[in-house]
């Protein structure tokens, strides 16, 4: 079951309380939601240190929250690049094949046909250049 939120719901602004003289938007938001905390107890205090902590780390850092500008083709951080889902099968032929699948810009799959009397120098052929790197 989806909750709508009112705009009302985001507003952090004066009023949520009857103890609102001396707090924060923040404070009253959550004492509006929670009104047994005493906004007084050292608890209370200690983790709305933490937050403002964590808000001025935020603010301090230039990279949070924002977007960095990123190169998929040359970024070192690339750990994985993009693999087709590649299968290997044989065909009624007794034929070793290498299907990969269609990209988004193309109408059908890739073949790759291998005889079998042509299999093994295949094999051995792509192991060799894996080897040499």
């Amino acid at each position: 079951m989806n909750k709508h939120i009112t705009p009302e719901q985001l507003e952090l602004v004066s009023g949520f309380s009857d103890r609102s003289e001396n707090l924060s938007p923040r404070e009253e938001v959550l004492l509006a939601r929670a009104p047994h905390i005493d906004p007084e107890s050292p608890a209370f205090k200690a983790d709305l240190a933490k937050v403002d902590k964590i808000s001025l780390a935020m603010a301090a850092d230039p990279a949070a929250g924002e977007e960095v500008e990123f190169n998929w083709h040359d970024d070192d951080s690339i750990i994985l690049r993009e693999q087709r889902a590649t299968a290997a099968y044989r065909n009624r032929a007794g034929e070793l094949i290498i299907r990969q699948k269609a990209d988004w810009d193309e109408e059908r799959d890739t073949f790759v046909f291998i005889s079998p009397e042509n299999e093994v120098t295949f094999l051995e052929a792509l192991a060799k250049r894996q080897r040499e790197g």
